[in-house]
């Protein structure tokens, strides 16, 4: 979907400081800094486009409004990639970049052209070699069962819908998800100073801070990237003729109290306790009130382009509310403080179109326990609204856009001792029990499917009805109603039954949500778009700034998989019409 570029600019919202109109630069412009790459954003996107763009030669200033690292630092650490990595190879697994693009292709739907998922999927390798030699750690073992994150022990693993028959093309599934390591399990490798940060909802499992904490010091290693923290692009400046060349910035005073303030509230706002309570909004507003009083301009003028690389959209209400199904208002934002719509606005600010703003990723996870997948999920018209096994994303968007948010999983008791006796194994992250430990609590039961349907307040017979043809299909061997693996379908048996709540319950149970949509931009080069097709000159996106492979459906690693390969794509592009410049000028002087 195309968005409305003036309505989007119109937009403000109190989580936001606003974005100006462009800045005219002239030919007496006194730049307070010169480079060659503006990257606006130091997460994943951020970083892989400044290590590129430095690893060309190119000059390279990097800003980012708080310490670096991102949503990207606070994720699991999960890279999606295929092909044939040497993490794949190693753990006995055959892949193909064919293979890989026939499973995204369903994914994606149209959203990027087919050449381009191809593309994706050709530089899976080397987008994982990528990491590899910026520090990030990869290996096997390999999971055997999917499920939406693997236990401690297992590095590679299903995080898509690859064992899902209707998403299996003409190869066999293969696994795709590479998790992140701590270097200190590897013998020989660098390892970060300093000590991971607690508190954010994937406790025990934000892998990103590892792989983030790698790029980190790769980065500082490269003598041709200057990185400037607590630093806020406030509008992009034109030379006159519709070419991006720079940025005004807002940058707090290096060591100064406002930015001990400034860091000691960003640091509680990763914390999920503060989101989870309703504290987030509040501190973002303290913040935006530090910076508003105490950041000091600075012109920073970009020779050769700025990259956009400043994160979604969720933390920005204004946008939400004009573009999200109302649903997804009440989640909880994941990912960092940073993820406001200022790049998207920043963009849009010299007449960029966006895409997919309406796309949002919610999740709700059944598996693990990995037994749960064997039941079947209500909405509240007592109709099955899903196929339990896919990804806890489109799970949850069923959800909502099937049941306005409400629904509830139904199983047997076979199927709810199983899964008690699964995450009493001691396999499970904290994050993977707490919500089983709150089902046990509060999951209504009953000795019938009629009393069950009573107790949670949907029609008997809908529920009654679905329920027996799943479990017809599944004793008689025949196909699920709703493509569920054969595997993974087992009739109902006794009573008693069980309802576990999956609607949104803060503070207890929350559903956590990230945007996916974002700039238009050229599948080429990462080059922003007008919504007539044609590109802004000097200025590009990357990551969730911009729409990309990930804006139709999300899978675990889709995300940041598409950060390192779209912040390398600009920063080729712009190396490479930094080349192209050169040999225009070279041309039109010698023809004299």
């Amino acid at each position: 979907m195309a968005d409305d570029s003036s309505a989007l600019l119109a937009l403000r919202d109190d989580l936001s400081s606003p974005v100006e109109a462009t800045l005219l630069a002239s030919e007496g412009t006194r730049w307070d800094l010169e480079c060659d790459v503006l990257v606006i954003g130091f997460g994943l996107a951020g970083a892989s486009a400044a290590i590129e763009a430095a690893d060309r030669g190119l000059d390279v200033v990097l800003i980012d409004r708080f310490q670096g690292g991102g949503s990207s630092e606070m994720s699991g650490g999960v890279v999606y990639a295929g092909g044939g990595t040497p993490v794949q190879q190693a753990c006995g697994i055959a892949d193909t970049p064919a293979a890989m693009a026939d499973y995204l292709r369903h994914e994606v739907a149209g959203t990027v052209a087919d050449e381009t998922v191809q593309r994706f999927c050709e530089d899976s390798v080397e987008t994982l070699a990528f990491l590899t030699r910026n520090g990030v750690q990869f290996s096997g073992p390999a999971a055997p069962k999917k499920t939406s994150y693997p236990p401690s022990n297992y590095y590679l693993y299903f995080s898509d819908n690859a064992t899902v028959p209707a998403y299996r093309g003409d190869h066999p599934p293969a696994q795709r998800g590479h998790r992140a390591k701590d270097a200190a399990l590897v013998p020989g490798a660098r390892r970060p100073p300093g000590k991971k940060p607690h508190g954010g909802f994937s406790e025990g499992a934000d892998m990103g801070w590892h792989l983030m904490a790698a790029l980190k010091l790769t980065i500082g290693d490269r003598p041709n990237i200057r990185v400037l923290k607590q630093t806020r692009a406030h509008r992009l400046v034109s030379d006159g003729s519709e070419r991006i060349i720079g940025a005004e910035l807002a940058a707090l005073p290096t060591g100064s109290l406002a930015a001990r303030f400034h860091g000691w509230a960003e640091s509680r706002g990763k914390r999920a306790a503060w989101e989870l309570l309703g504290l987030a909004r509040p501190l973002v507003k303290w913040i935006k009130r530090i910076e508003r009083k105490h950041a000091r301009p600075l012109l920073v003028h970009a020779r050769r382009g700025v990259v956009l690389a400043a994160g979604g959209h969720r933390r920005n209400t204004a946008i939400m509310k004009r573009y999200a199904a109302p649903e997804y208002l009440d989640t909880i934002p994941l990912g960092g403080l940073g993820d406001d719509g200022a790049g998207l606005r920043l963009g849009m600010s010299v007449g960029a179109a966006a895409d997919h703003l309406d796309k949002i990723s919610a999740w709700r996870f059944v598996n693990p326990p990995y037994e749960w997948t064997k039941g079947v999920i209500v909405g509240r018209e007592g109709r099955r609204v899903t196929n339990e096994e896919r990804y806890g994303a489109h799970v949850t968007r069923d959800i909502y856009e099937k049941s306005g948010g409400k629904a509830w999983l139904i199983v047997d008791r076979q199927t709810w001792d199983k899964a008690l006796a699964e995450v009493a194994s001691g396999e499970l992250y904290a994050f993977q029990k707490f919500p089983v430990n709150q089902a046990r609590k509060k999951a209504a039961r009953a000795e019938t499917l009629e009393a069950l349907a009573a107790k949670i307040g949907v029609p008997a017979e809908p529920m009654k009805a679905d329920i027996a043809a799943y479990s017809s299909a599944a004793a008689g061997g025949q196909t699920d109603p709703f493509g569920k693996s054969a595997e993974l379908c087992r009739p109902f048996g006794e009573g008693p039954y069980y309802a576990i709540a999956l609607a949104h319950q803060p503070p207890t149970n929350p559903i956590t949500a990230l945007t996916t949509g974002g700039l238009r931009v050229d599948e080429a080069t990462g080059a922003v778009l007008t919504a007539l097709g044609t590109a802004i000159a000097g200025l590009y996106a990357a990551g969730r700034t911009a729409a990309g492979i990930p804006s139709n459906n999300y899978v675990s690693g889709l995300s940041l998989a598409d950060c390192v390969w779209s912040g390398r794509r600009a920063a080729r592009s712009i190396a490479e019409r930094g080349i192209d410049r050169a040999m225009e000028i070279h041309e039109s002087q010698t023809s004299r």
